[in-house]
């Protein structure tokens, strides 16, 4: 997919133009509304495969941080409790 996403928004709608004016010259009005539907349909599921792989990533990428960050306060906790068992042991 890198070549739509090294080309610009302009350019990507001059390409889907041509694209348009160069299958109305060969299709028919049948044939054109069949095709622009099933262009929709395509799009359509490739946007809602798109967005549930980003939302089950950022789902991931929540969770692995509410790990980590979950790891970090009970290393923080054992360390308090060390410190206390030092001083407990001190007095």
């Amino acid at each position: 997919m890198s070549f739509f996403q090294s080309i610009n928004s302009d350019e990507l709608a001059t390409i889907a133009t041509l694209i348009a004016v160069a299958s109305s010259k060969v299709l028919n009005a049948e044939e054109l509304n069949i095709l622009g539907n099933f262009i929709i349909a395509v799009g359509s599921l490739m946007t809602s495969i798109a967005s549930q792989e980003q939302a089950l990533k950022v789902e991931k990428d929540t969770t692995e941080v509410e790990v980590q960050d979950a790891g970090l306060d009970v290393q923080k906790q054992i360390k308090d409790i060390q410190e206390q068992i030092q001083y407990l042991l001190q007095r």
